[in-house]
């Protein structure tokens, strides 16, 4: 006998609400229900289908629209599009979405290492713990969510709001980039280094260092997406 597996419950949820597709229930392009009364249906926290409809923008079965909400891709059910292959589709978009990161996110790297607060440094060590922890598990789906919450929170710990509020408009474009990009290994294992590196150096307190890692990493993120690109496996 096969041991039992226990499906975790935003799994759970994504296959219902692919279920609720497949079936017929939502026609292409129209418009999912909205997230509480999802929570309600199939009695969960909203954070749990929030998750379920990343994974399923991630794989293509939905497209997430800020402040409109979730919407059935326009694309056949069941065709699902393969990372590279959606790197390949939204490559000049990523380029942007880049382009701005690199202007933003060293400027916060280097403030947070001058004047972050202790309680700041200590919680992006415990993010970068659990980060390196999802690296060593090959999950890719939570290795993506703390990747963002790291960069996040280095641009929280900038104390600057301006950038607080652009990180986020960014983040919204970066959602199914980082779900993808984490599916491709050597993405994953160049993420290693990187982020240890921007830790030691917001340790340190060294602003210049923090600054001059996250350009690094940034430029690295940029390559990986030009080798997924020109050289798709």
């Amino acid at each position: 006998m096969e041991p039992i597996k226990r499906i975790p419950i935003v799994q759970q949820v994504e296959h219902s609400i692919r279920e609720l597709i497949a079936q017929g229930k939502f026609k292409t392009g129209e418009k999912l229900p909205a997230e509480m009364e999802l929570c309600q249906q199939l009695g969960v926290g909203r954070g749990t289908v929030r998750e379920a409809f990343r994974l399923l923008q991630a794989k293509g079965y939905v497209e997430i629209k800020p402040g409109r909400g979730a919407f059935v891709s326009q694309r056949p059910f069941g065709e699902d599009v393969g990372a590279v292959e959606w790197l390949i589709q939204n490559e000049q978009e990523l380029r942007d979405a880049i382009e701005v990161r690199r202007a933003l996110e060293p400027m916060a790297a280097r403030r947070m290492a001058a004047r972050g607060e202790d309680a700041d440094i200590l919680a992006l060590k415990r993010l970068h713990v659990r980060f390196m922890a999802a690296l060593e598990e090959g999950d890719s789906a939570r290795i993506a969510q703390l990747d963002e919450a790291f960069h996040s929170a280095i641009v929280a710990g900038s104390g600057n709001y301006l950038l607080i509020a652009i990180n986020q408009q960014v983040n919204l474009g970066m959602k199914t980039f980082r779900a993808k990009t984490f599916q491709v290994a050597q993405n994953i294992r160049n993420a290693v280094e990187p982020h240890t590196r921007i830790m030691e150096a917001i340790q340190a307190r060294d602003g210049a260092g923090a600054e001059r890692e996250m350009r690094v990493h940034l430029d690295k993120v940029e390559e990986d997406l030009s080798e997924n690109v020109n050289n798709p496996a």
